[in-house]
């Protein structure tokens, strides 16, 4: 009975996911874009042009999401690449799906690992960023693919068959390196949790009393694919400009959450684009619970294996369990625009966790109560499908068949030899008459210790005939004196 009862909730963990999933791709390929998508495609076919990021145009990443983004620029022209973007957003949202069931997989051994995959489908923040093509998913991908085979690396699995000069080998350390680093070279943002990921590396090779080179494999794995960047970035010609705009530019740039500020609860109060509802919906409440279970379940795995003497998970325990409040913390108190796309790596522990607790609950009741387990499972998951149809629900209408139209018209009736000032990144294939284009960049324009050259005059000099500043009009974000001599002669 009882092995029958787990094979049905296996099964309908399984449905209720593909239901989820197949939600993610209907929105992904019909929901509005949001602009930063089409900014880094834009970055992306710079780059492809043979333009140098940092010294020909204003760029504050590292290149891997766009080395990532860089075949889709194969398929085709026009609105293939970015149709074809979202798509590859989808098949990185399910890979970051099956990295978190591993990871639960690997820690509890249960079934309610394919739970924690329907709860980073379900949550309503920040399920919108999962479907844009950015690169927050791809590196929180990475990062946890990096904590994965870090963990295999302290469960001390060495690959059958595997030795060098006789010995047997653990690369796990070493790939979680690699994997960390890749996850940096993608999106800055991760570096909280490869911090955390080398410090209770650090500590727990103190803590030996016979030490391993687990931490001197680990930081190998972080230094080769850094190693390459910065030869990479030597090529350039101009490595001082390389460093500035990976450093001191996103700081300075960011300076205009002076103005405008973001307070880290705005999005957790009702909004109908998260939730779908007007007011205190049952989207919002049930987003919300999740997320409180998961503080609190998270807070007990932190300490609980110290309290208990455990030291098998300890290790492990703490390095999941401190990359979640970390992330959490930077969100609060470190992170000066508060978007939602910076919830990205903390929705992965919330589904983590969420599903812990139900892992907890299942193991108190499948002896004896196995029947009352699957009672709340079916009631549960048959709720939780309610809620997400009626979040998801009005997304559909919110399409992206206008913003398609436009552009096509525009790739079929402009020359791509033409120069545009593109201020959102949306006309993709044309030449650039100025060093910043796809962001506000008038709005970071005072903060920045390395001024921008004169837009006028780069306008005159390349005789541009077109300024695109999209739905966002974004001609007002311009400096005044710039705003005015647009409003002149275009």
């Amino acid at each position: 009975m009882k092995r029958i009862v787990e094979y049905i909730l296996i099964s309908g963990s399984l449905v209720l996911l593909g239901i989820f999933l197949w939600w993610h791709y209907q929105l992904g390929q019909t929901r509005y874009f949001d602009v930063d998508e089409f900014a880094h495609l834009s970055w992306t076919y710079q780059m492809l042009s043979g333009r140098k990021p940092y010294l020909d145009f204003l760029f504050f990443f590292p290149p891997g999401f766009h080395v990532f983004l860089s075949p889709l620029f194969v398929l085709g022209g026009g609105v293939t690449p970015i149709l074809a973007g979202r798509m590859m957003a989808f098949i990185v949202f399910v890979l970051l799906v099956g990295a978190t069931m591993l990871l639960f997989w690997l820690m509890r051994r249960s079934w309610v690992a394919i739970l924690a995959g329907v709860f980073l489908s379900f949550l309503p923040l920040p399920f919108d960023k999962f479907l844009e093509i950015r690169p927050d998913s791809l590196a929180t991908l990475f990062a946890m693919g990096g904590m994965v085979f870090q963990i295999l690396g302290m469960q001390d699995l060495a690959l059958k068959g595997l030795t060098f000069l006789g010995k047997k080998v653990n690369p796990y350390q070493f790939l979680a390196g690699f994997f960390y680093a890749l996850s940096l070279l993608i999106l800055p943002k991760v570096l909280p949790q490869v911090g955390v990921a080398v410090a209770v590396e650090v500590l727990r090779w103190f803590m030996q009393k016979r030490k391993t080179p687990a931490l001197l494999h680990l930081v190998f794995g972080l230094s080769a694919p850094l190693f390459l960047f910065g030869l990479w970035a030597l090529t350039l010609g101009n490595l001082d400009q390389v460093i500035y705009s990976l450093t001191n530019l996103p700081v300075e740039a960011n300076k205009i959450s002076q103005t405008f500020i973001m307070l880290p609860d705005l999005f957790f109060y009702p909004n109908t684009i998260f939730y779908g509802q007007s007011g205190w919906s049952t989207g919002l409440l049930v987003n919300h619970a999740i997320w409180i279970i998961a503080i609190f379940v998270a807070a007990y795995r932190l300490v609980a294996p110290f309290l208990t003497g455990s030291k098998e998970t300890a290790w492990s325990e703490l390095l999941i369990a401190a990359t979640f409040f970390t992330h959490v913390f930077f969100y609060v108190q470190i992170v000066p625009l508060k978007h939602t796309q910076y919830l990205i790596p903390i929705a992965v522990f919330v589904a983590f966790y969420a599903a812990d607790a139900v892992d907890m609950l299942w193991r108190k009741t499948r002896d004896a109560l196995n029947g009352v387990f699957l009672t709340m499972f079916f009631l549960g998951s048959v709720g939780l499908w309610r809620v997400f149809v009626a979040v998801n629900s009005p997304k559909l209408i919110w399409t992206n068949t206008d913003t398609i139209k436009q552009l096509t018209a525009i790739f079929e009736s402009i020359p791509t030899s033409e120069y545009i000032l593109d201020l959102t990144g949306q006309t993709i294939y044309y030449r650039h008459p100025y060093k910043a284009c796809c962001i506000p960049f008038g709005q970071a324009a005072p903060f920045l210790t390395r001024p921008l050259p004169s837009l006028s005059t780069a306008l005159e000099n390349s005789q541009t005939k077109y300024v695109f500043e999209g739905g966002l009009k974004r001609t007002n974000t311009l400096l005044p004196q710039d705003q005015a001599y647009i409003s002149v002669h275009y």
